[in-house]
């Protein structure tokens, strides 16, 4: 093959790469850890706090995830975290929760980590949050 053919190759080559990775998921790097300061991001507010230590804080959120509803940007939560062996999410479990001067039920959810966000949600998918890593301490 000369070097004509194969620069006009190339492009064709590098499509079908980027569509069967986008087509198996395999778009980006996948963490390990979800160790480290995520912060919400487009029109929602707040930071959630993953520390080595197995635990979490959730402050100063824009979105209750414990009652599925929108905050004034003051739902402050903390608990505990851990993931499995080949599991893809992340199992946190609320300890303490308050919406402004109210408290709220801990639960527990698990949700995915490894594409770099962490998204919550209410079940007909109108209100969420969603937050994404910003400094990573630890893969």
């Amino acid at each position: 093959m000369n070097a004509r053919s194969l620069r006009r190759s190339l492009p064709i080559v590098s499509i079908t790469i980027a569509v069967v990775l986008a087509l198996t998921g395999c778009t980006g790097p996948q963490l390990a850890s979800p160790v480290g300061e995520w912060v919400a991001i487009e029109d929602d507010y707040g930071t959630l706090s993953i520390h080595s230590d197995g635990t979490f804080a959730i402050t100063d959120a824009s979105y209750n995830p414990l009652e599925q509803r929108d905050a004034d940007d003051d739902f402050n939560a903390t608990g505990t975290w851990r993931i499995f062996p080949d599991d893809t999410e992340l199992s946190l479990v609320f300890v303490e929760a308050s919406q402004g001067d109210s408290d709220v039920s801990p639960a527990g959810f698990d949700v995915p980590f490894r594409s770099g966000t962490i998204r919550f949600h209410d079940p007909d998918d109108v209100l969420d949050i969603e937050f994404r890593l910003a400094d990573e301490t630890s893969k």
